[in-house]
């Protein structure tokens, strides 16, 4: 009788040749063949004179570079996807067709810069509570792309400064007392209010271009001052800010439909994750 080892040693040629079957012909098998555990796959494209199929990843912020990109190495099936929240794009280039599917590990992204204006716009407006100074330095900078208003209208721009750096604090206590023969009373109301020699703006608009070959646009900010602390703590907070994201991605994808200037390729709003 044979042996464990010897058993193992006369099935290995077998095992072999039905591996190679099957990376030759893979219908014979549909792709799944038993091998010992202790094998182990080599991959020999290495040495081949050209790959067997092309992958890998290729990263630019420049609007042309992607679509040109996309263009030359796109495979059939081929499709955009446009993240809004990123306002980034990533092409499959061998996505493949329902029938045909493709490995999906060849791809090209675009990941626009934001512009200067934008990136300080996103600076102050994060809803949260900044310092007068941050608040007034971001009107200082950005002059010719601000406008400020309340209530009452329009604020010149050197007046809106001025309010922001004087705003102050007001604390109003007022307490009254009843005292009967049986009962006794007391309440107490307190107000506290900001208060600036200018007048305050509740709204600034913020005109820009937030990414290159965009259209500039107008964002909208509320303005609020909380007034918890010892110091007074401004609040910038773009409306619709989801909104703004959605278009500007809509606006992103048609960029680069046009980019590829009659080639069929899809562009889509989204992302995509290949599962194994």
């Amino acid at each position: 009788m044979f042996d464990k080892e010897t058993l193992t040693a006369l099935q290995e040629p077998a095992s072999i040749i039905a591996a190679s079957a099957a990376i030759e012909n893979q219908s014979i098998t549909d792709n799944l063949v038993a091998l010992p555990s202790d094998y182990k796959l080599h991959n020999l494209e290495q040495y081949l004179q050209v790959r067997r199929r092309a992958r890998g990843l290729m990263a630019t912020a420049i609007l042309e570079s992607f679509t040109d990109y996309t263009k030359a190495h796109a495979e059939a099936g081929a499709s955009v996807f446009v993240n809004p929240d990123t306002m980034s794009a990533t092409a499959v280039l061998n996505l493949g067709t329902p029938n045909e599917p493709g490995h999906a590990d060849n791809r090209a992204k675009l990941e626009v810069k934001r512009t200067a204006a934008f990136s300080a716009l996103l600076a102050v407006a994060s809803g949260s509570g900044i310092q007068q100074a941050t608040v007034a330095e971001f009107l200082e900078d950005w002059p010719d792309q601000v406008k400020c208003h309340n209530a009452d209208g329009t604020i010149p721009i050197s007046k809106a400064i001025q309010a922001v750096r004087k705003i102050t604090i007001e604390s109003i206590r007022k307490s009254e007392n009843a005292e009967q023969q049986l009962s006794a009373s007391r309440s107490a109301f307190e107000s506290v209010q900001a208060t600036s020699a200018d007048p305050i703006p509740t709204l600034v608009e913020f005109v820009c271009q937030p990414y290159p070959d965009l259209m500039e646009r107008v964002f909208t900010l509320r303005l609020a001052v909380k007034t918890g602390g010892d110091k007074p703590a401004i609040a910038l907070r773009i409306i619709k800010a989801e909104q703004h994201n959605e278009e500007m991605a809509r606006e992103l994808a048609d960029l680069i439909t046009a980019g590829f200037d009659g080639v069929e390729i899809q562009v889509l709003i989204g992302g995509y994750s290949k599962t194994e």
